[in-house]
């Protein structure tokens, strides 16, 4: 039996349809409340444990008494469906609205508590991660792997494979030591699966295919601090090949063919058209992206001094990946109110007027294919007007 971590409090939120759903699904069983208690109490004293559901919903009606007796509160929240019959619409998300409010909820209300697991593999969870994070909370995300979101799993602190939890029950009854595997050969594998099955090959896909295949993995347990930092090494040891695409960095194998390094910036002549956002119409004078879309002159001092923060924070130069995903942080944060497209637009911008500095490189000797990283231009007058204002 895992030993109790007196030295934290922690709550836990379930989103019960959803780890329902997922474990019948792929296991063929409900939920199994002791083993999640019993692996979220590694992490600390449980002090709040609450289970989100539609209790008259056939499937969940008998889970009640069984949450009760292991100190979990079930929740009720009716489902609401669309027109046109149960069967054949789906619900609407108030169960995940509902879980959401009263999880910052109780983060206002409860500031002692620094660890909150939540069970569930939704990514539309993504931005409460964020806000309990950014709140300095540890989060930890359980959920079955094949039905979780790899940006969940990304942005959680770390994420428990629902598979490990049945697997260390079964360990314990048997007593007999897992076989230790060579966490490079699980990579590759993990990779050629993903090939094979014509899968995206981005960082967060990659590691929940090892997670599926080990049951649970941290790349931390293998010295590293980042999964990144994991997959780095295994480049470097020429297990592996990467390469910026599409704003992530994606995973190759060795013998396949790397395609050119995805270089952002203006696709074609500035027009010279008016754009609009939020109903307000660009000056024809100042310079337009090259679609048409959001330009510099659209943002508020405030929110270009946000973009300009958000490069300026992390460790130069950086990859247009790392930038992207900085400034799309602050978004998930609400301190800006910027699209995916309209980030992408700004830094097409900062590249054109030299607000962001090119340099094309390879991240290390023996790479086999070039990134570009990037810097910012600290002595342009409006950068540092926006640093410094």
């Amino acid at each position: 039996m895992a030993k109790e971590n007196l030295s934290e409090d922690l709550a836990i939120f379930i989103d019960w349809e959803n780890i329902y759903i997922s474990t019948v699904n792929e296991y063929g069983a409900k939920p199994n409340v002791s083993a999640i208690l019993e692996k979220s109490r590694e992490f600390g004293r449980i002090v709040a444990a609450t289970a989100y559901a539609d209790w008259t919903d056939g499937d969940f009606r008998e889970a009640p008494p069984t949450l009760y007796s292991n100190g979990i509160a079930p929740r009720y929240i009716s489902a609401r469906y669309f027109p046109g019959g149960r069967a054949s619409k789906r619900r609407t998300n108030s169960i995940d609205v509902m879980l959401a409010v009263e999880c910052s909820d109780f983060l206002h209300n409860h500031p002692q508590v620094n660890t909150y697991v939540l069970v569930t593999g939704d990514g539309d969870f993504i931005p409460l991660v964020n806000l309990l994070r950014s709140r300095g909370k540890q989060v930890v995300v359980i959920g079955v792997s094949e039905a979780t979101s790899y940006h969940l799993i990304e942005s959680a602190d770390r994420f428990i494979s629902y598979a490990s939890l049945l697997e260390e029950e079964r360990a314990a009854r048997d007593e007999k030591p897992r076989k230790a595997v060579d966490p490079y050969e699980e990579l590759v594998r993990a990779v050629r699966t993903l090939k094979k099955g014509d899968k995206t090959r981005v960082l967060g896909q990659v590691k929940q295919q090892m997670i599926v295949q080990l049951g649970s993995f941290d790349e931390r347990d293998h010295g590293f601090k980042k999964f990144k930092d994991f997959v780095v090494e295994a480049e470097k040891r020429g297990l592996v090949n990467t390469v910026d695409e599409d704003l992530e960095l994606h995973v190759y194998l060795p013998d396949e063919k790397i395609p050119p390094a995805e270089e952002p910036g203006p696709a074609a002549e500035p027009k010279k058209t008016p754009a609009k956002r939020n109903g307000k119409e660009r000056s024809a004078e100042a310079p337009a992206s090259p679609n048409g879309e959001l330009e510099l002159s659209d943002l508020t001092p405030y929110e270009f001094g946000i973009v300009c923060k958000s490069v300026a924070d992390l460790e130069t130069p950086a990859s247009f990946v790392n930038i992207f995903s900085s400034i799309r942080e602050r978004t998930e944060r609400g301190e800006l109110e910027l699209s995916r497209e309209e980030i992408r637009s700004v830094l097409d911008a900062m590249l054109r007027q030299g607000y962001l500095k090119p340099a094309r490189k390879k991240p290390y000797k023996g790479a086999k294919a070039d990134i570009t990283l990037y810097r910012l231009d600290r002595r342009q007058k409006a950068v540092k007007e926006a640093l410094n204002p």
